[in-house]
């Protein structure tokens, strides 16, 4: 077991543990948004599939309207009215127009289309001031995808576009990495459930909900336990129940060192596992605990609202979008350099994540500021704050004006 180790190699032990995303599911087309898919989709069809109409107006021959000016306009008379999804078989000739509707498919003979609010329409024959080119407004067949194309690559993200892409090919069901299931269990004798009006020294149960809630934001499948009391037996039992049905198992509280912090001795006598490490260098969150349990990676969350909120952020959530298919460069949050706002406190030998309020102004520059108070228990700074302020184990603090780095908070 290693102790007391860095941030990035405590990330490092957790995501090198997972040798691959967790297996594939067939899902339908709108519950595959997010999700990372696991097959080639290949175009079935040109699309269009035909040549159409880009604008309702008017098909014709370009060539006829060349005469066309404003002082001498020209006359050709309307032949037909084509609405879309209603082929038209006649055939235009030179001097004729059609009514076509957006969408529609050009007839033979057309090979332009003027806007409706180009020309005048009188008795049954338009009036053109002005000439087309061959070609406007005409949307070529197989323009957007060719028959055979891949239109969503296997490892794709599924956006909105995908998902009207993959609807567009006639893809009903599709293939994706399976939503991890992750259990949820906050210990502690002091803790309640919410819904309870807590007694002296009792507090309601809001980390299984947080903890819950980000998992779900993650992509994750979340379960919560009921709460579990301080002792031994009971975790050990409540450890075996949600490793048996779960691909991650989160706990908060007792991680850290006082005399009902059990977790870790519970792990150590179970079979088949292993603590990986304990106690991280940072500031909230320095009391985690990591191991695997019949290879089912169990994270310990210190009990702290905030300290369980910003160690699900550095560890938990880059493991979720991993299991779940996600490339590597979509696991961390995204960083940003901003000015900071007030004097920050220097954070002492601990990489410290203060969390903060960034704003842009209209010229682009970003600022930060802190939420307030920032103690380990004060969840309103969380609730309060759209990103995290990281300031490196340093003697001095950040002044007003300097710059610093946040890291933006995915909610």
């Amino acid at each position: 077991m290693k102790k007391y180790i860095e941030v990035e190699q405590a990330r490092e032990l957790i995501l090198g543990d997972l040798d691959a995303a967790l297996s594939s599911e067939k899902v339908d087309l709108l519950s595959s948004l997010d999700r990372i898919i696991c097959e080639d989709v290949v175009a079935d069809r040109d699309l269009p599939p035909a040549n159409n109409s880009a604008m309702d107006g008017y098909g014709l021959r370009a060539i006829d309207s060349e005469p066309a000016t404003q002082n001498q306009p020209l006359q050709m008379p309307v032949v037909a009215d084509i609405p879309a999804g209603k082929p038209w078989t006649g055939q235009v000739v030179a001097g004729e127009a059609v009514r076509i509707m957006t969408g529609a498919p050009i007839p033979d003979g057309v090979d332009a289309v003027i806007r409706r609010e180009f020309v005048e329409e009188l008795d049954g024959a338009i009036i053109l001031k002005e000439s087309v080119r061959p070609g406007n407004d005409i949307r070529r067949a197989g323009e957007d995808i060719k028959v055979g194309e891949v239109v969503i690559a296997s490892g794709t993200r599924i956006t909105p576009a995908a998902v009207g892409m993959l609807a567009a090919v006639g893809m009903p069901y599709v293939s994706v990495v399976r939503r991890p299931r992750v259990a949820v269990l906050a210990t502690g004798d002091e803790i309640v459930d919410f819904s309870q009006v807590p007694g002296p020294g009792a507090i309601r149960n809001s980390n299984s909900f947080s903890m819950a809630a980000l998992v779900l934001q993650a992509g994750g499948i979340p379960q919560i336990f009921p709460i579990v009391r301080d002792q031994p037996e009971l975790i050990r039992q409540a450890l075996l129940d949600a490793v048996s049905g779960s691909d991650l198992v989160l706990t908060s509280g007792g991680v850290s060192m006082g005399d009902y912090d059990f977790i870790q001795d519970v792990i150590r006598e179970l079979p088949d596992a292993e603590i990986r490490f304990w106690q991280v260098k940072m500031k909230p969150g320095k009391p985690l605990l990591y191991s695997l349990v019949a290879s089912t990676p169990v994270i310990g969350l210190p009990g702290n609202p905030v300290s369980t909120m910003v160690s699900f952020e550095q560890f938990v959530r880059p493991l979720l979008k991993k299991m779940a298919g996600f490339p590597e460069s979509e696991l961390l949050l995204k960083k940003e350099p901003a000015i900071v706002l007030e004097n920050l406190p220097a954070p002492g030998d601990r990489l410290h994540y203060a969390r903060g309020v960034a704003e842009r102004d209209e010229k682009g520059q970003l600022s930060v500021r802190l939420t307030g108070a920032q103690g380990s228990g004060i969840l309103n700074s969380m609730v309060k704050g759209n990103c995290l302020i990281t300031q490196p184990p340093v003697s001095t603090g950040a002044k007003k004006g300097s710059i610093v780095e946040i890291e933006w908070l995915d909610y």
